[in-house]
């Protein structure tokens, strides 16, 4: 079948969308034009075209699952078997709900996309599996990843390990839950505002954000190629390492990573020697709205106790710091509302297009946009308004104030080993199940506002345990130079001692 010409009526409509003030002259002979345009568009149809099938396993699609999960940490249990004799044999892994594991569903939190089933293996999931891990979940997660508290997903919202009253972060909450309880040895988590870094904050793991590009994106759902990051949470440092050693590296079809990406043995980098260790303790981190004094205090003695082992503690003011999330929520606004016009994969960038998803996806928005969450809602409304009525102006100077935020940190980390402050400003939210509106978007993103910053600037930042308050875990976010993955882990490692 031939693709169909538009209509003069398509693009009228289209052409004032466009701001072109087409004359009736002008869509009668566009029309003819379109009409013949199109046979590119049909040899590019018709061209054989297959897509790289999933890597053959025994793989059990598994099932929804709907009971015995007081916490809603899973959306779905599977079994894929990774190679028996690999590093990782004895692991089982969750993973992410936008991460995509061959032949098992993949909602993305949301209804939108309930029923999708991807082919094909995101290049982390393919790594895990070579070296040996079994794939047991898919984890519960905000809908389409976008508040950071835990309490958007369409399947219920993901339920504190110490304290099923209060949420657990997001929005890889049930990446940290699972963790949190010992069900797996590790979680796969996507981070584009602090989604894994906030969740192990509250739920008392470790949640390691890589340097930006240094796991490969391929296969999961993101945000915008510039914040997207992928990466491991655990009980502790040492597994943390051990599996990012296997999930980091060069993937071509992955945009996001420049032409070298250097890696190293991880685990093997650990020593707990901080003696050499310089920190800058940025101390607009401990200011934060909504931040609560029990937290910068045992934030503060976690340092000190690295201060007594040898290492360099200084605090430091960081004024735009301050401003952080503002900036980074003007650039994702508009950087989302682009990769949803392009079909949850967006456009101008050079790397493996889903064809599967952007089909699949296309539609699912087209029919079942009233079922997306009012965060992302809010999003594409922020993001059409303002690059329709201020001309993207504020886009464009958030993004150049993005590159002073880089630089900004890239110069204290010359002076530097780390930066440090609390991950979340607060310890967990209570979940409140009959917030109205205004409560429930005045509760998405507060947690996320000093790990916004590290994902637009792309620093690899850890989030470690410290000592709890009152029962509830309390983080530390330790960040480090681009590629500098090892400090950062070590010093981690120093003060878990695990």
């Amino acid at each position: 079948m031939d693709l169909r010409p538009p209509t003069t009526t398509e693009i009228e409509r289209i052409g004032e969308d466009l701001h072109l003030n087409l004359t009736d002259e002008e869509i009668d002979y566009f029309q003819d034009l379109l009409a013949d345009g199109l046979d590119a568009y049909q040899t590019v149809r018709d061209y054989e075209y297959s897509e790289p099938d999933v890597t053959p396993r025994m793989r059990d699609p598994g099932h929804r699952v709907q009971s015995d999960d007081p916490l809603n940490t899973w959306i779905t249990k599977c079994e894929v078997s990774g190679d028996a004799d690999g590093p990782l044999a004895d692991w089982d892994v969750g993973v992410k709900d936008n991460i995509a594991v061959g032949g098992v569903e993949m909602t993305c939190g949301s209804q939108v996309m309930e029923g999708f089933v991807p082919k094909r293996d995101a290049t982390v999931v393919s790594r895990l599996l070579d070296a040996g891990a079994t794939i047991v979940g898919k984890t519960n997660m905000d809908d389409f990843a976008f508040t950071g508290n835990g309490h958007s997903s369409a399947f219920g919202p993901t339920l504190n390990p110490h304290d099923p009253n209060r949420l657990t972060g997001g929005s890889s909450g049930g990446s940290a839950s699972a963790v949190a309880e010992g069900e797996v040895d590790l979680a796969l988590g996507g981070d584009q505002g602090g989604s894994i870094r906030a969740p192990a904050s509250w739920c008392g793991i470790v949640g390691h954000k890589p340097t930006h590009g240094l796991a490969p994106y391929t296969g999961a759902i993101g945000i915008e190629n510039t914040v997207d990051h992928c990466g491991p949470m655990t009980q502790d440092v040492v597994t943390a390492t051990r599996a990012l050693t296997v999930m980091a590296g060069r993937d071509p079809e992955d945009p996001r990573q420049p032409a070298h990406v250097p890696t190293a043995d991880y685990a093997a980098a650990l020593t707990g020697d901080v003696s050499d260790l310089s920190i800058a303790v940025v101390e607009e981190g401990f200011e934060q709205p909504e931040h609560e004094t029990v937290v910068n205090d045992h934030v503060q003695d976690a340092l000190a106790a690295l201060e007594n082992d040898g290492a360099t503690v200084e605090t430091v003011s960081v004024p735009i710091h301050a401003d952080s999330q503002d900036i980074t929520t003007v650039t994702v606004a508009e950087a989302f509302l682009q990769t949803v016009r392009g079909e949850g994969m967006g456009h101008n960038w050079k790397g493996r297009y889903d064809l599967q998803w952007v089909d699949e996806f296309g539609k699912a928005r087209r029919a079942q946009g009233g079922d997306f969450p009012p965060s992302v809602k809010y999003q594409l409304l922020m993001g059409a308004y303002t690059s329709e009525r201020y001309h993207s102006k504020y886009y464009a100077k958030a993004m150049n104030l993005r590159a002073e935020l880089t630089e900004t940190y890239d110069e204290l980390l010359g002076d530097y080993d780390l930066v440090a402050m609390p991950t979340t400003p607060m310890r967990a939210h209570e979940y409140k199940p009959d917030a109205d509106i205004y409560e429930w978007f005045a509760d998405s993103w507060s947690n996320l506002a000093n790990t916004f910053v590290f994902d637009v600037t792309g620093h690899p930042s850890l989030s470690v345990p410290v000592e709890p308050a009152d029962g509830l875990p309390v983080g530390l976010l330790l960040t480090g130079a681009h590629f500098d993955d090892e400090t950062v882990l070590n010093a981690g490692y120093a003060v878990t001692g695990a």
